[in-house]
């Protein structure tokens, strides 16, 4: 407890300190001689203080500095980082599974943290630097950005404040169990949350091309049981207590924002996730899903894949995923976040405590009244976005999440507090859903071999839940004949488009180039001893082919169980192609996946399928062809238009 109340004195004084530089911005400033990154050879570092008679203290394990440490008396020289120790893969108490400690030597760098006091006594801000020495930076890590988290080792790895051990919360937690448990059961420093168990740390983000930034963040674990694995998932933080009170910067290339088509430059907050449930296995499940499942009507988080060190020591690949919060709907939709409320696994996440009732009043109304009435339908309809709501189910049930909403656990949705404050169109006051956490799912523990299961009758149609479960909502939809033709239409259009067979081999084939070469030494580096002391890379091999198999097998058994569970015709085989794929293209039932190329898809003949074409600048769309009479064009003329249909057909947009 006293080196607690220590750790929040120093934070307090680190933020009054933070101000007072503040204030006398342009009297002192500290700068290295050398930008972070990597050399390939021994490199002279000066660090220098434009104020007279400043005296300069460094430190070289990412603590912060001060008059205690090594005075900076001339130029330092970094040597070769090729062969640096690494005491921190040394400590043990990071999870009650097995003390791992790895064997061998890992890229490392050094981390020179530096602060300037001046003759009067007041100090500049602290400047940090990481140097990766002897290392082809493109040989090492290719295109992958590379993550370096300087901080005091104490807030890891103290017995009383550090948040990555076991530490005194895991030895009062023991001593009152009673029972045997299992290690993911167990709770340790790592298992607290809340902003008392957020840590300073400095983050540098190096991109393989260009500059890339450093910027003092908070940091917390995060996770639910993946906590307790040895490489943890690691939530970064930006906060004006810090510094910048967010992250300027372009950290995912392709990630577009949603009302004016720009890449998103701005977060508040990311998360180096380790992989949840998947960590000791495939690594990629999450954003492999969010990837395939990203134009669906629901929130997905951008992902990358980087290499994380902490205080110079390699801490593995991680996936850097987008965070939600109200602060990733104003930067998407330009939504203030002040009007926004999420609600995670039935409480507030954003917002006010009496937000929740937004959420139970669309609740209770539509468990408690009748949803096959058209009436009762309608209203739900102002208060849940069915179609993101349909995509959402369809995707759980078509990867089969055995960890999810159907279980009461990792499912999110947000909407605005009040309706017509902001200009968004997604501004109505609609629940909308958002996507994460669906590493325990696609057959993860059965190698993929679990396809052909029919996990739709026990979720949608199984035993009571209680009166809070989700599934009472899903359950009372169903009565309605309008929402189950969303679902089902939903399930087909997740199956024929977005889990195609030939996007899902495509996207494995990519990911695994980006992972494989890195994922090894991972486990090399945390285990579990299994893995590590047997192949690490035949391993990971082995569980990106039970990806495959997964997705190949649902594929082609997927249909058939929608069609046993919802006792419907056999599907047709429906064709859809343009007629020049260079002048335009066709939308699928409202979702954004263009169709370029001639797709074979298969459709109920029980519930229309609608679509939209799109001419290309300078083309022009001609009309709506179909190749029998076993399917009906609501208005062949028509840039969007309904497809009635008994038998398979081929439909072709024609454009000049």
């Amino acid at each position: 407890m006293k080196k607690l109340i220590r750790w929040a004195v120093a934070v307090l004084l680190l933020c009054l300190l933070s101000c007072c530089t503040t204030a006398l911005a342009g009297r002192a400033d500290l700068t290295f001689s050398l930008k972070s990154g990597f050399y390939e050879y021994p490199m002279p570092l000066e660090i220098t203080c434009d104020v007279k008679g400043a005296k300069i203290y460094y430190t070289t394990d990412g603590s912060i500095p001060d008059e205690t440490d090594q005075l900076y008396e001339g130029v330092l020289t970094l040597l070769w980082t090729t062969d640096k120790a690494d005491p921190l893969s040394q400590i043990t108490g990071v999870t009650t599974s097995e003390d791992f400690i790895p064997m061998g030597d890992f890229p490392s760098a050094h981390v020179i943290r530096a602060v300037a006091v001046m003759p009067e006594g007041t100090r500049s801000e602290v400047v940090s630097g990481t140097f990766f020495i002897g290392y082809k930076r493109a040989e090492l890590y290719g295109d992958l950005p590379v993550i370096s988290l300087l901080m005091e080792p104490d807030h890891l790895f103290d017995k009383e404040v550090g948040i990555y051990v076991l530490g005194k919360t895991y030895e009062d937690w023991a001593a009152e169990q009673t029972e045997a448990y299992e290690s993911w059961q167990a709770v340790g420093n790592y298992s607290n949350r809340g902003k008392e168990w957020e840590r300073p740390v400095s983050v540098t983000y190096l991109p393989a091309e260009g500059d890339g930034f450093t910027q003092d963040m908070g940091v917390r674990i995060k996770g639910g049981a993946s906590r307790g694995s040895g490489q943890k998932s690691l939530r970064l933080i930006a906060r004006d207590d810090y510094g910048e009170k967010n992250i300027k910067f372009e950290l995912y290339p392709d990630n577009i924002r949603e009302y004016d088509g720009k890449i998103l430059k701005k977060y508040k907050s990311v998360t180096l996730r380790n992989g949840g449930n998947d960590c000791d296995f495939g690594k990629i499940r999450d954003p492999y899903i969010q990837r395939l499942a990203t134009g669906l009507r629901f929130e997905t988080a951008a992902n990358r894949p980087v290499i994380a060190f902490i205080n110079g020591e390699f801490w593995g690949i991680y996936t850097l995923n987008e965070e939600y919060n109200d602060n990733y709907i104003e930067n998407h939709y330009d939504i203030n976040n002040d009007n926004v409320v999420t609600i995670k696994n039935n409480s507030v996440e954003d917002g006010e405590d009496e937000d929740s009732s937004l959420y139970w009043d669309m609740f209770n109304y539509i468990t408690g009244n009748d949803m096959s009435d058209p009436t009762n339908y309608e209203k739900a309809c102002e208060m849940l976005d069915m179609g993101s709501y349909a995509d959402y189910l369809a995707l759980m049930l078509y990867i089969y999440n055995e960890d999810g909403l159907f279980q009461s656990n990792n499912w999110q949705m947000w909407r605005v507090r009040q309706p017509g404050e902001d200009d968004s169109p997604y501004a109505d006051g609609k629940w909308r859903m958002m996507v994460f956490d669906t590493d325990y799912s696609s057959g993860i523990y059965s190698d993929g071999k679990n396809f052909s299961t029919d996990n739709l009758t026990g979720t949608l149609f199984g035993e009571e839940v209680d009166d809070w479960h989700p599934a009472r909502l899903v359950r009372s939809l169903l009565s309605s004949d309008a929402f189950r033709q969303e679902l089902i239409v939903a399930m087909c259009d997740v199956r024929n488009q977005y889990f195609s067979n030939s996007r899902t081999t495509a996207l494995l084939e990519e990911m695994t180039g980006w992972y494989l070469p890195y994922a090894p030494d991972t486990f090399r580096r945390f285990g579990p001893m299994w893995v590590a002391q047997w192949n690490p890379e035949n391993h990971f091999r082995n569980q990106l082919k039970s990806i495959g198999t997964f997705f190949e097998g649902r594929y082609s058994r997927f249909q058939d169980i929608v069609r046993k569970v919802f006792q419907l015709s056999n599907p047709a085989t429906v064709t859809i192609k343009c007629s020049d794929e260079s002048k335009g293209s066709i939308y699928l039932n409202g979702r954004t996946l263009p169709i370029t190329t001639t797709l074979r898809t298969k459709y109920f003949p029980e519930y229309p399928i609608s679509v939209t074409a799109v001419p290309a600048e300078g083309a022009v769309f001609v009309g709506w062809e179909v190749s029998s009479r076993y399917g009906v064009i609501a208005d062949p003329a028509a840039l969007t238009t309904t497809v009635n249909f008994t038998r398979s057909f081929t439909l072709t947009a024609v454009f000049e």
